[in-house]
Order: C-alpha cells, then sequence, then structure tokens
C-alpha cells in the first residue's frame, strides 16, 4: 500500500467461503466512510444454482463475474471494499485488470472452524461440500508482490477489523504484512 488508509485504492476481501468476507468488507467499508461491494450479488443466476447444487465454478463461468466486479469497483467514488473469493492469482489478475490496483485482506482459518461458521449460516446457497473445492482452487496472495495481509479468522470480528485498519493506515502497510493470528 503506498500511501495509507486516506488513500482511494480498493480493498479487496478475500478467502474461502465461509471465512466471512462479507462480515468485514462490509464493516471496513462503513468505518472507512467506503462503498461496500457484494460479489455474491453480481453472480449470473446460473452460477448461483450451480453453486447451491454443490457444484464449483470452473475459471469461464468467472470470467464475466470478475469483469462486472472488477468494472462495479472502478465506478466507485471514493474507495470501495469488495467481498470477493478471487480464489487464484489468475482471478485477482482479472480483478486488477478491470479495476486498478487493490490492498488484500485474506482471510483464512482452520477448515473445521469454517465449515462450522457455514453450517450455521442461515439463507446461504454455498453449501459445506464446497469448501475442499475451493481449498483446492485457492492461491493464497503473496504478502509481498500482491499487498496482502493475511487473518485468521479464529480471531474476533472486532480484532480482524482492528488488525485490517491498522495496517491500512500505515504506508506500505500490507506488502510484507506476513500474517496475523
Amino acid at each position: 500500500m503506498n500511501s495509507g488508509i486516506m488513500d482511494n485504492r480498493p480493498i479487496l476481501v478475500m478467502g474461502i467461503c465461509g471465512v466471512g468476507k462479507s462480515t468485514i468488507a462490509k464493516a471496513l467499508a462503513d468505518r472507512l466512510g467506503a462503498t461496500f461491494i457484494e460479489a455474491d450479488a453480481f453472480h449470473a443466476p446460473e452460477a448461483i444454482a450451480r453453486m447451491a447444487a454443490g457444484q464449483p465454478l470452473s475459471d469461464d463461468m468467472r470470467w464475466d463475474w470478475l469483469d462486472r466486479l472488477g468494472a462495479a469497483v472502478r465506478s466507485c467514488e471514493g474507495r470501495a471494499v469488495l467481498a470477493c473469493s478471487a480464489l487464484a492469482r489468475v482471478h485477482r489478475d482479472r480483478l486488477r485488470r478491470h479495476a486498478g490496483p487493490f490492498d488484500i485482506v485474506f482471510l483464512h482459518g482452520d477448515r473445521e472452524l469454517i465449515a462450522a461458521r457455514m453450517r450455521a449460516r442461515r439463507n446461504h446457497y454455498m453449501p459445506v461440500s464446497l469448501i475442499d473445492s475451493q481449498l483446492a482452487t485457492l492461491q493464497p496472495p503473496d504478502p509481498e508482490t500482491e499487498n496482502a495481509l493475511w487473518i485468521d479468522v479464529a480471531l474476533p470480528v472486532d480484532a480482524i477489523l482492528t488488525t485490517a485498519l491498522s495496517a491500512l493506515e500505515q504506508p506500505h502497510s500490507l506488502s510484507g504484512g506476513g500474517e496475523t493470528r
């Protein structure tokens, strides 16, 4: 990150299903006075139906979705905070092609904790059965080259927010930030 929290550079909150991307991204957007963008709202109905049936998306099914998300980020006045899985480097590169550079808050954690959280969710199309395919697709962002902060989701939400906001306040804060547990 180049210039701290006052920068209008977008923030990507990413990770596999069930890590709390939407919760954290919405809270960050609220705290920063930024626009919150929920990637799930940009999926085609066919993609949602496929995932609800327990079938993972292929990259070919993701490209238009990622293009729409990148355009939505780019069109924001002021800063945007995007909650999006962006599992593979090629997905993040596709977002960058449309949205420009962004900072990353990578939420990760123990598979069993994430599965338990997913089982407790109500009214969400993503089944627990897709965790393994998401983990297989996941290419964690490099803290150096992708300007990423890693945060373990075993932490309470307030601690995750405090950690992310503290990192975002520091010039060059996310690059080299390593892992927070």
